[in-house]
């Protein structure tokens, strides 16, 4: 069962208007079936001045390293404006957080630069981690990146360690920033999504035999979910998951087992995504409150996504049956 809505949210009156109108814009999952059909990528990025990214496009950008900034920056830009009327700025973040992480590794790695548009993390504060001093980062962030003093060099297996300890960290602070106990909707939103980016990385960790303890140690504590990641840790098999995920992301798991053995990861995020998408979609029904902007964002978020599937796909010549499988749903 879904949670209900919060109601008498006057002072999100603004924001949500706003967020009306941007809604228009979202392309529907038609559009991108019809993009991903088209022969030459010319012809997509003809298609694409059709649509709200025309503001963003620059002439001559053919390289899938200018198309990744391009909607970069076309999500980043729309997310700050929608978090400088919110309410509560912090549920802009759940979108952003990715970003700050990868600028977070290349800090943590001292490497020069910091090219992912910034939001939780300042460059100030990247660069005080890039010196070595992590104790101004917030406290769901700052053991983890503490740990990491002395053991982030560049063979594989400090790579690794450094990968796990971010990612459990990012979860933590996911998890953080979802706590919202007075709007349960965005709450339980954002313990899905957790708890399913949770469970891709441990499938592709255990099928690449990695050892299993390591994430367990870096992923608790994890709210609600440490039993959960203890017990999976400890099965191994990932085949045998299904039977203690609990709920939806249960059936999906047992579901994606039915493909074939390297389409399963890949069909569990899909379907992952699905579901966040269906129950972001009940924020629609509400005129102001703070889900209708979440409901937004993710949906934003997943047209991105989509847009960056299909073009690279384009780019490197990639079927287009095998694109048109991979599209995830649709906010509208």
């Amino acid at each position: 069962m879904l949670a209900a809505l919060t109601k008498s949210q006057n002072k999100w009156g603004f924001v949500c208007g706003r967020v009306s109108v941007l809604e228009g814009r979202l392309l529907p999952y038609e559009f991108f079936v019809n993009l991903a059909g088209l022969e030459r990528a010319d012809e997509l990025f003809h298609r694409l001045q059709d649509t709200s990214l025309r503001e963003h496009m620059v002439p001559g950008a053919v390289s899938w390293e200018d198309w990744s900034t391009i909607l970069d920056n076309y999500v980043h830009e729309q997310v700050l404006s929608l978090r400088q009327n919110s309410p509560n700025r912090g549920l802009a973040d759940l979108f952003t957080l990715s970003e700050d992480y990868l600028n977070l590794k290349r800090a943590i790695q001292n490497r020069s630069g910091y090219p992912f548009n910034m939001n939780v993390f300042s460059e100030a504060r990247l660069m005080e981690v890039a010196s070595g001093n992590a104790s101004l980062l917030p406290d769901l962030v700052r053991p983890a990146v503490a740990s990491l003093s002395g053991i982030t060099g560049g063979d594989a297996e400090n790579q690794m360690l450094l990968d796990i300890v971010l990612d459990g960290a990012y979860l933590r602070h996911y998890l953080g920033l979802g706590n919202h106990p007075e709007i349960p909707v965005v709450r339980d939103w954002v313990k899905s999504r957790v708890l399913g980016r949770a469970l891709v990385v441990l499938w592709r960790a255990a099928r690449a035999g990695h050892p299993l303890k390591l994430y367990q140690q870096h992923f608790l504590p994890l709210g609600e979910f440490n039993g959960l990641i203890t017990d999976l840790c400890s099965m191994g098999d990932p085949r045998t998951w299904g039977a203690v995920i609990p709920g939806r992301l249960g059936d999906l798991w047992n579901q994606a087992l039915e493909a074939e053995e390297d389409e399963q990861v890949s069909l569990f995020e899909l379907l992952s995504a699905n579901t966040l998408t269906a129950m972001a979609r009940s924020a629609k029904l509400q005129t102001a409150g703070p889900e209708r902007l979440a409901g937004f964002l993710w949906g934003l978020w997943v047209e991105a996504f989509n847009l960056k599937l299909i073009i690279s796909g384009k780019l490197n010549k990639l079927d287009a049956g095998l694109l048109k499988s991979r599209i995830r749903d649709t906010y509208v």
